[in-house]
């Protein structure tokens, strides 16, 4: 009983920082460091049950299994609307990234199994906007936001880095090819971004145009990293805005738009559906190729903005769209 009432309490106080931080005021900030912790602590605790369910299935028949490794490439996009019009232009392409991991099967038969995944995995898009859009200038020392309206070639390449945990069916369809398919769940943890922007102004092109960097860390961008970064001093972007110098960092941040971080850019899960086949180049040797197809939204739309404008009170344009997941894996691997 006395091992029991403990194990309570440190339940309740587990969760008491998140309804703290919710209900009592808390800043957003530690709302979010709140999430992200319990976050990895449901992921740990789902890796320890996958352990688990091995173990005991490896206690159980240890001929009726097989264990293996595998690693590769993979391709990935977002399936998101796209704009197509004559003032501006919004598409997503495929990125690339790399995977491995483990894998774990039970065979029921000599011709089917039931297989689970623990896979790291490079997941993301490019992401690419051209035309009409807006540039919310920053005047830090004299506490001053202009919204400029111009033109932006704004191109990014997003990289999230993933824990995999599919669980698929496999059939042995011949001595050689072997096909299967599942669900997937993936677990974020590590999103980010690279590209680069220019702006130039429509009422001042003259004053208001420049290029600038973007590095996202999504997740780990802080308040003193808000509006970006620059290595040096010297190193800031300075643009002429009503007769005074603005300076605006050289390398903008995930959040540097919005002038303050309410909330991630991406979603915790992304859980969808993936299938492929392995070819068996001899026993234990094989290469192979899979597609996964996501079924929820990879993005936030609390955070998730438009690009091309602002309402009538400058406030964001948020999005309710669904982007989705679609990757296309190319591997080789072993099992044993």
């Amino acid at each position: 009983m006395r091992k029991r009432k403990i194990s309570t309490v440190r339940y309740q106080v587990q969760y008491f920082d998140i309804f703290a931080a919710t209900n009592l005021g808390a800043d957003e900030s530690l709302v979010s460091k709140c999430a992200t912790y319990h976050k990895k602590n449901i992921l740990m605790k789902f890796i320890k049950l996958l352990f688990v369910v091995i173990l005991a299935f490896t206690f159980n028949s240890s001929q009726a299994q097989t264990f293996g490794v595998r690693a590769g490439l993979n391709y990935s996009k977002f399936l998101g609307p796209n704009i197509s019009a004559d003032d501006a232009t919004e598409k997503f392409g495929f990125s690339n990234g790399f995977h491995f991991g483990l894998s774990y099967a039970y065979d029921f038969t000599d011709l089917f199994s039931l297989r689970s995944e623990l896979v790291y995995v490079q997941n993301g898009t490019k992401y690419e906007y051209d035309g009409d859009s807006y540039y919310i200038i920053r005047d830090l020392a004299r506490s001053k936001t202009t919204i400029e309206k111009g033109a932006v070639d704004y191109d990014l390449n997003i990289s999230n880095a993933y824990i995999s945990i599919p669980i698929m069916a496999n059939y042995r369809i011949s001595k050689k090819w072997e096909i299967f398919g599942g669900p997937y769940v993936n677990m974020l943890i590590g999103p980010t971004g690279r590209g680069k922007l220019r702006f130039e102004s429509y009422d001042r092109p003259e004053q208001i145009v420049f290029r600038q960097s973007l590095d996202f860390k999504y997740n780990s961008d802080e308040d003193d990293q808000i509006f970006g970064t620059s290595p040096l001093s010297s190193d800031r972007i300075g643009i002429l805005v009503d007769g005074e110098v603005v300076e605006l960092e050289r390398f903008a941040g995930a959040y540097s738009r919005q002038g303050e971080r309410t909330g991630n850019k991406f979603n915790f899960l992304d859980i969808g559906i993936t299938a492929g086949a392995h070819y068996f180049l001899n026993r234990g040797f094989f290469v192979g190729f899979q597609i996964d197809y996501g079924l929820v939204d990879l993005t936030n739309n609390e955070v998730d903005f438009s690009l091309k404008d602002v309402n009538p009170d400058n406030s964001f344009q948020f999005s309710d769209d669904k982007d989705s997941h679609l990757g296309i894996h190319a591997s080789f691997g072993f099992r044993f």
